[in-house]
């Protein structure tokens, strides 16, 4: 019997993590919902669905997945009968979906075959996998410059374009004494970070550096090599660079080098969008919704979507003026009661007086079963 060609391999990876992902969303979004969180959407929707569903390993995992790719895997899964269609619930335009019997064991089988509880260790909240792009690409021009210094050879092809990316190592590199730093102690360092690493994922990471004597490998070659799906490669990846962050966060004076890469310069992105920014400076000065919205000539409604916003990324704002801590836990209550977050719904059995605003400040401050009023914050 021949062996699996690396399509027929993605083929059941992505089959396997798309059924994972959507499990939890089955009945409450539609199936476009984990599209949007795999791609690592920054809409208020998409976080909020993240928070809301615990998705957070899936937040930003395959940002370069392309809708043509995504509308075939959940055509073959409709097709093999491991997920159906199901009605649009009220007044929704779009249908849900479940689980088929089948799909639900294909998801258990993959759960284990592709050790996903493992590999998703490092991402508790959307902020693990927001920075790794930043820093990969910080990390590998690093390597690449010492490597090419280390050969007396300065005429390579940067392997990372971004300008500013390239003018963050320049800065590094520009005096002689910082340039000898880099060249006796990156070697060391990247030692240090990655030996820990399980010894799959050092060879992925250390195979996809470039530098004078060796060109980074693409997933695809990798994939070659192992026989394995790209895209669990680029799981295996992400897990590498996601450790060695926090190795780097909780650890720094081991890697007086690396560490600089993860502090505030290294790419933790904003919390907020701008605008969110500018609306939550205004909310801290008591400002009201309408307010704001007169002052910054913008919609009422989007001064909402920035609070629910500011709710789901800004532990330490008190939302109390908007959202009483007694209608907060009446809120979540509901939600447990009825069996969903579908804000219409809740809504519905809610009553006039509860505000859509106030079900989605309690929804972004719910997390894990427990909600953030409880400890004080809002």
């Amino acid at each position: 019997m021949s062996s699996p060609t690396i399509a027929e391999l993605e083929h059941d990876f992505m089959q396997s993590v798309t059924l994972n992902g959507l499990r939890p969303l089955a009945g409450e979004r539609t199936i476009q919902a984990l599209y949007y969180i795999l791609r690592g959407r920054k809409t208020n929707q998409t976080l909020q669905d993240v928070h809301l569903f615990a998705l957070y390993p899936y937040y930003r995992m395959i940002p370069r997945l392309l809708k043509e790719d995504w509308d075939k895997i959940v055509a073959a899964l409709l097709q093999q009968g491991l997920i159906r269609l199901l009605p649009a619930p009220g007044e929704a335009r779009k249908p849900s979906f479940g689980l088929t019997e089948a799909g639900e064991t294909y998801a258990a089988a993959g759960r284990e075959k592709y050790r996903l509880g493992f590999w998703f260790q490092p991402f508790a909240g959307t902020e693990a996998a927001e920075p790794l792009d930043l820093f990969w690409r910080r990390l590998h021009l690093l390597v690449q410059t010492v490597s090419h210094l280390l050969a007396n050879d300065l005429s390579f092809q940067p392997v990372v374009q971004d300008k500013q990316v390239q003018q963050w190592v320049k800065q590094r590199l520009a005096r002689p004494e910082q340039r000898e730093r880099w060249q006796e102690h990156l070697a060391d360092e990247l030692y240090r970070l990655l030996e820990p690493l399980p010894a799959s994922v050092q060879e992925v990471v250390i195979a996809r550096f470039s530098g004078a004597a060796q060109s980074g490998q693409t997933l695809t070659q990798l994939a070659l090599h192992r026989r394995e799906a790209p895209s669990y490669i680029q799981l295996q990846f992400r897990y590498g660079l996601a450790r060695a962050m926090e190795a780097l966060r909780s650890d720094s004076g081991r890697f007086p080098l690396l560490a600089e890469l993860a502090g505030p310069s290294g790419g933790r992105e904003r919390r907020l969008s701008e605008s969110a920014e500018q609306t939550y400076a205004l909310l801290r000065q008591g400002f009201s919704v309408e307010e704001i919205a007169r002052r910054r000539r913008i919609k009422p409604s989007t001064v909402e979507d920035h609070l629910a916003e500011i709710a789901l990324r800004c532990p330490e704002w008190d939302c109390s003026r908007f959202l009483p801590p007694a209608l907060a836990e009446r809120i979540v209550q509901a939600c447990e009661q009825l069996g969903t977050s579908r804000l219409r719904v809740v809504k519905d059995h809610l009553g006039p007086d509860v505000s859509y605003l106030q079900i989605r400040l309690a929804l972004a401050r719910r997390k894990g079963g427990k909600t953030t009023w409880q400890t004080g914050i809002c």
